[in-house]
């Protein structure tokens, strides 16, 4: 006989909290910082949601992987941020799009194409969208 009982935690609507501020931080970020710490502080509230079922063994497996796979995601973004940041100086979006579209070189041009282009698979992951799901 399964266990289809709901579990009630006190701290659900904390999680739900953290998940609603996560998601309008991310919203009206406007930095590199800004966007990592509003992503990270969403998919906190993700991870205790995805591992709600403590006594399943598939809800603590699930949880665990969907842990490991927002870790990798988050080394992603946070390699993408650095690649531009190494190679611009600035974290602010706006900084970074007008050295990028007037910069003379085309190393830094391209280095910010990559960062951007890494930060983007690492949203990929992040959300589990095909064929990163797997």
């Amino acid at each position: 006989m399964g266990s289809s009982i709901v579990p009630s935690i006190a701290e659900y609507p904390l999680i739900i909290l953290f998940t609603t501020i996560g998601a309008s931080f991310l919203i009206s970020s406007a930095d590199l910082v800004s966007m990592y710490l509003s992503i990270e502080l969403q998919s906190f509230a993700v991870y205790i949601l995805a591992a709600i079922y403590r006594n399943s063994e598939s809800a603590t497996s699930a949880g665990l992987k969907y842990f490991l796979l927002g870790a990798l995601s988050s080394a992603l973004i946070l390699l993408g941020s650095s690649l531009i940041y190494a190679y611009t100086g600035l974290t602010n979006f706006e900084g970074i799009y007008m050295i990028a579209s007037v910069s003379l070189q085309d190393s830094i041009s391209n280095a910010v194409m990559l960062g951007v282009l890494i930060i983007g698979v690492g949203f990929l992951f992040k959300v589990a969208a095909a064929p990163f799901h797997n």
